[in-house]
């Protein structure tokens, strides 16, 4: 579905933030993107929607160069969710309505309706739908940019650090929704996440970018103690807890990250 190969970005006049990233996923997965700040898991979240364009490599989804693609074809399959969703004077429910947008002709119609109406009740918001959205907590407004953005019906979802600032039940909340869309609804989920606990409780694919590139990628499996030592320069232990596992990070052992 979604494949980019040798991806390269740099924003002007400093050094390239990503200098060889690639890899290839399917729908039905949810994919974390893990790594340092300032790794670039933002910046190639960005470029995958063409909201930069890479300076070398290439991006497709199903075969087709996303640079090919109109604004309306991308949005018609790409919902993005950034970091710092700002707030204005509507409504929950006509918030949600304005994922409909890239597949409006005329106006709105009793389909885009109906479809909104469901994304809200997929997130539980049928208690706030008439609420502005600047009234909201910081996990309801999260609630319902992710309703907003399943309106859309995208094929692709991406998610830039859903979690920042919210409480723990809120995140656990939302990333269990994140996971649940990605298995029900047949979607990729592209998620860049800091919780390495909270990816391996949700996510089943996973990308480790370490100085500019790809420095693992694959299932659970890619995160150990040496990789995370690796890119977080962090001495962690990795326990399984039922079937889970989980990362305790030894403090007294922390190094500088590279």
């Amino acid at each position: 579905m979604i494949r980019a190969e040798h991806i390269r970005f740099a924003y002007r006049g400093m050094e390239a933030v990503l200098k060889d990233l690639s890899m290839s996923e399917t729908a039905g997965h949810c994919l974390a993107l893990l790594g340092n700040n300032g790794a670039g898991k933002s910046t190639f979240l960005k470029c995958i929607n063409r909201i930069h364009s890479q300076q070398g490599g290439v991006i497709t989804l199903e075969e087709k160069d996303v640079r090919s693609l109109s604004r309306g074809e991308l949005a018609r399959n790409m919902a993005y969710v950034e970091q710092h969703t700002g707030t204005s004077r509507l409504t929950v429910y006509d918030t949600v309505l304005l994922g409909r947008k890239p597949h409006m002709k005329l106006g709105l119609g009793p389909e885009d309706y109906r479809i909104a109406d469901e994304a809200i009740a997929r997130l539980h918001l049928e208690d706030f739908q008439l609420r502005y959205v600047d009234e909201l907590s910081g996990g309801e407004l999260q609630k319902v940019v992710l309703a907003r953005a399943l309106a859309q019906q995208p094929r692709v979802l991406l998610l830039d650090e859903p979690t920042a600032s919210l409480d723990l039940y809120n995140q656990h909340e939302v990333m269990r929704i994140v996971s649940e869309i990605a298995r029900e609804d047949n979607l990729l989920v592209i998620v860049v996440i800091h919780d390495l606990n909270l990816a391996l409780q949700y996510c089943d694919r996973f990308m480790l970018i370490h100085r500019g590139g790809t420095y693992l990628y694959g299932d659970s499996a890619i995160l150990t103690e040496d990789s995370i030592r690796e890119v977080y320069g962090v001495k962690a232990a990795i326990l399984t807890v039922g079937s889970r596992r989980v990362v305790i990070v030894e403090n007294e052992q922390m190094e500088q990250g590279g």
